[in-house]
């Protein structure tokens, strides 16, 4: 079925056990996580044309361990966690794909954290998504970047008073 979010509604709370899985037509949305001192950290985002929900729970009926919330309005096709479980087990092939390209992502975004700078990212997710600065506050920006806000805040002026352009 197709479900409309508008921005801010969520898709999912943190610790319950998801209920549906999706494909973004339209929009994007933000995981965040709650840390043990009550701060928010956004772990994530997910864009048009991307898979919305969560592997492990859907799966295995665990709790969800990030927020998943639209950061955008957005249409989501969005089928039942039972229906996906059931062509899960009668595709071997489309779980192995999956799973494969979770862990693909999670490595690759692993991997930029640690061999990018916080400037080359920042200029990746703008070039990614361009209007991203519109739907989410600099403190989000800094949080999935893993800088401060302060840092953010000079990697922009830099960029500002040097003229780069996201090419």
């Amino acid at each position: 079925m197709v479900k409309h979010y508008r921005k801010g509604e969520v898709f999912v709370w943190q610790g319950d056990v998801i209920k549906y899985f999706g494909f973004i037509r339209k929009g994007y949305f933000k995981y965040t996580i709650t840390d043990t001192e009550g701060y928010e950290h956004i772990t994530g985002f997910v864009f048009s044309n991307g898979l919305v929900g969560d592997f492990l729970s859907s799966v295995n009926k665990e709790s969800v361990k990030t927020n998943i919330i639209a950061a955008t309005d957005a249409e989501v096709i969005q089928c039942s966690v039972t229906v996906l479980k059931h062509q899960l087990a009668n595709s071997p092939e489309l779980h192995r794909i999956l799973a494969e390209g979770l862990f693909r992502q999670a490595y690759m975004r692993y991997l930029d954290l640690h061999g990018s700078s916080p400037k080359a990212r920042y200029l990746a997710l703008l070039k990614r998504c361009p209007d991203i600065l519109q739907n989410i506050t600099l403190k989000e920006m800094a949080s999935y970047l893993q800088i401060t806000p302060t840092h953010l805040s000079r990697i922009r002026k830099e960029l500002t008073f040097t003229n780069n352009t996201l090419e």
